[in-house]
């Protein structure tokens, strides 16, 4: 008999992707973009395993554990995270999950982790339970809903703004109208963390295709083996475990828009068909010979140097030239300070608002800190910060400086550190080596160039170094 999982997730590419892949593997799936439906479920179905996000919109991924611990002990809870940190993993594994893991993952990672779930019969847990201090992605902006378009105005969405007085931004807001008039592809580059997805978002909520279908596709979180699959479709028997015809994004957004988040990091091999379906508005699905009409506007982000990824023959040339009819560059926060104290004051109203707190302001000696600070990890960090001061000053009417910077998880931190280490086998130079490059990325959320830094390395080496590991494990 067929072990059951119940997948809860509200990214739908994921979740296709987790189906197919469980499936692949033996399992009965059940999939869920609610949580709500997904315990709905629960009370007429037995489960094994829950599979669940921790970030969604009708339930966090913890109401979701404390359901099922309380109302089916006997089913495990394995977490998966964008945002995820040690702290949380902890919390989380306290609290009765089984394991936890932060995205992106591989097929094989997350199948690994499934099958250890059964294979330990699902008996005591904190003897299996181990932290792996998988690199911190950075968290993704929320999707947005589209509103009806004026003509010649920008929409902004409802949910997030792209706040700012600086004549960068301004310059960008008044070109904004007459790129999202064409459907000509559009390249944002621009730091990770700085607000590509957000702009390409308004580009779609003013265009003439603002009520057709926007699909955002996180390249980088791709698992390389489904690549194409998931851009294009597949038809039954394409391939092993295509046990049924599959649509891809681009057929999904026909008439629509859709965005390629970190183009970068597609295989360049797929990175050809991407190039037919800018030119000549067709594609084939895996294992198919019809062609398929495509009627999408492409929007493309990438946080990388272009011209470095294209001389490393990661990135090919005439792609980009194709991509970049609107070359677009968000500059990083440290270039325009004069917004930071805008985008404290509305990050402060927005979680308070969201937490159902009195207003609060922030103190003079945190307003200049943050004015005065470098801002690796840009707007996201800013937010992120704020985000905790709101939260850690719940019964003050200021945030002050202590409420942002002071580490009250050092000594969390340090236990497990601890526990990891004391667990640590010898290993060989290159592993160690992997094992740095691994902590260095964590330190910086995922900036090779910081971590390269770091490490006294070129970024070129850590990423050489990335798909050497990957390739050996493949």
């Amino acid at each position: 008999m067929k072990e059951r999982v119940v997948i809860v997730e509200d990214d739908k590419m994921l979740l296709e992707f987790l189906v197919e892949n469980l499936s692949m593997n033996g399992y009965e799936v059940e999939a869920f973009e609610s949580p709500i439906e997904a315990t709905e479920y629960l009370k007429e179905n037995e489960a094994g395993l829950v599979l669940t996000d921790v970030k969604m919109d009708e339930m966090t991924g913890d109401e979701v554990l404390a359901h099922v611990k309380e109302n089916y002990p006997d089913t495990g809870v394995i977490m998966m995270t964008s945002f995820g940190n040690i702290t949380h993993a902890v919390r989380a594994l306290q609290k009765g999950a089984f394991d936890y893991v932060t995205k992106p993952f591989k097929a094989k990672e997350i199948t690994f982790r499934i099958n250890r779930f059964f294979e330990s019969d699902k008996i005591d847990f904190n003897k299996e339970r181990k932290i792996q201090a998988l690199s911190e992605t950075p968290q993704k902006d929320d999707e947005q809903s589209a509103t009806p378009k004026s003509s010649g105005k920008v929409v902004q969405p409802t949910d997030k703004k792209f706040i700012g007085e600086a004549p960068s931004i301004q310059k960008l807001m008044q070109i904004l109208p007459r790129i999202a008039a064409s459907t000509a592809p559009v390249m944002i580059q621009g730091e990770s963390g700085t607000g590509k997805e957000v702009f390409a978002n308004l580009v779609h909520q003013n265009s003439n295709r603002s009520d057709q279908p926007y699909i955002k596709i996180n390249c980088a979180n791709l698992p390389k083996e489904l690549v194409e699959s998931t851009l294009f479709g597949h038809v039954k028997g394409a391939f092993t475990g295509a046990i049924s015809d599959k649509t891809g994004a681009f057929e999904e957004a026909n008439g629509g828009t859709i965005l390629l988040d970190e183009i970068t990091e597609i295989d360049i091999n797929i990175q050809a068909k991407l190039l037919r379906v800018l030119q000549e508005n067709e594609f084939h699905k895996v294992g198919s010979q019809e062609a398929i009409e495509s009627d999408v506007r492409v929007l493309a982000t990438s946080n990388r140097n272009i011209a470095e990824a294209i001389a490393e023959d990661e990135f090919r040339e005439d792609l980009y030239y194709r991509l970049n009819v609107f070359p677009i560059s968000i500059p990083p926060l440290r270039e325009r300070k004069e917004d930071i104290p805008l985008l404290v004051n509305y990050f402060v109203d927005r979680y308070t608002d969201q937490y159902g707190l009195e207003s609060k302001k922030v103190s003079d000696d945190l307003m200049e800190h943050m004015v005065n600070k470098k801002w690796q990890g840009n707007v996201r960090e800013l937010e992120n910060k704020i985000h905790r001061g709101v939260i850690l000053s719940t019964d003050q009417d200021t945030i002050t400086l202590d409420h942002i910077e002071k580490n009250l998880f050092s000594k969390v931190d340090l236990e497990v550190s601890k526990e990891v280490l004391s667990d640590l086998p010898l290993m060989s130079i290159e592993d160690m080596e992997l094992q740095l490059i691994k902590k260095a990325l964590e330190h910086t959320q995922g900036n090779q160039k910081e971590a390269a830094k770091i490490l006294g390395i070129t970024d070129r080496t850590i990423r050489n170094k990335i798909k050497k590991a990957q390739s050996e494990e493949e």
